[in-house]
């Protein structure tokens, strides 16, 4: 039984629950279960029986045809996304390995329980519908992507392994697909370049082993922020970027400062259990216009970002 009314909220806002009464869902909240995974623990395997559906509610999944560290995921589901809707309504087999990407926490539905929503809610049937057929799209796509992949980035992996998002050339690779979907439908694209600030005092800068914790904490902490079309990577470094579609330049704006504040506020916890002060991000935002590749809308970022640096860094600024 789940009693919380930030999950609740979480839940109301996935794909599966759009519309579906308060009520319906706080009924469900006492029938399902919280599932937490740490980073590369195995959520579904490819052929083995599945009998739950699981929504996202913070962190990432990776979605494999294959565990070979070779083979890169053909999806990766964000806070708000569904998975095993496909065993639970066919055969009860997981059609791909799941791999938590990131620690993360997820929201699980029962098979029993699962169908008797599907005949309750006339909401939740329509939206599981449109998953469905987002499903079909998806897997057109991911054919397209892969030959798309081979071309472009023959030795290149999308995935940066230390934090579990994109890499630079993922990200490049979203751009493409993004910028031109976002041009026919007629909406903004927005870019976030952020970079953890180096440490006031030069003795925390010979603290190396910590940047690994300190990546992962800040790549969560994004990931924790996103809505489920938001993109995110690691571009080198300590630089990340988030891409945000359907948000004006003021309003990605807003979006980075309240991710700056957050960060700033997020203890790192190390390894062997102890706790880190916070660390602080500068970030640089633009706009992308129809003719911009990736590399000239990261260079627009990036000066934006500089600008935040030199004025003191731990701010936000936009170009």
């Amino acid at each position: 039984m789940i009693n919380s009314p930030e999950i609740l909220r979480l839940i109301a806002r996935a794909p599966l629950f759009r519309d579906v009464p308060l009520e319906t869902l706080r009924s469900l909240c006492a029938k399902a279960k919280l599932v937490s995974l740490l980073q590369g623990d195995k959520l579904l395997s490819l052929g083995k029986i599945n009998e739950y559906i699981y929504i996202v509610i913070s962190g990432r999944l990776s979605v494999k045809v294959s565990l070979s560290s070779l083979d890169e995921p053909i999806a990766m589901l964000a806070p708000g996304d569904c998975v095993g809707e496909m065993s639970v309504l066919v055969d009860g087999l997981a059609t791909a390995h799941v791999i938590a990407a990131t620690n993360c926490d997820l929201f699980a539905i029962d098979y029993t329980t699962f169908w008797h929503l599907i005949d309750d809610s006339n909401e939740v049937a329509r939206n599981m519908l449109k998953i469905l057929v987002q499903r079909i799209h998806m897997g057109n796509e991911i054919m397209a992507n892969s030959i798309l992949h081979r071309d472009a980035f023959p030795d290149k992996d999308i995935m940066d392994n230390k934090t579990g998002l994109y890499s630079y050339h993922g990200m490049h690779l979203k751009f493409d697909r993004l910028l031109q979907r976002c041009a026919v439908d007629k909406k903004s694209l927005c870019l976030i370049v952020l970079e953890v600030d180096d440490p006031v005092n030069p003795e925390d800068a010979s603290k190396e082993s910590h940047t690994d914790q300190i990546l992962h904490t800040v790549a969560q902490t994004i990931l924790t922020m996103l809505r489920p079309d938001d993109h995110s990577g690691r571009l080198i470094g300590k630089k990340f970027a988030v891409m945000l579609t359907n948000l004006s330049l003021a309003e990605a704006t807003a979006t980075a400062e309240r991710l700056r504040a957050t960060v700033s506020q997020t203890t790192i916890l190390m390894p062997n259990g102890k706790t880190q002060q916070p660390v602080t991000i500068s970030a640089g935002v633009s706009e992308a216009l129809a003719s911009d590749s990736w590399g000239a809308l990261v260079a627009r970022s990036d000066i934006a970002l500089d600008h935040a640096i030199l004025s003191g860094r731990n701010r936000v600024a936009n170009a």
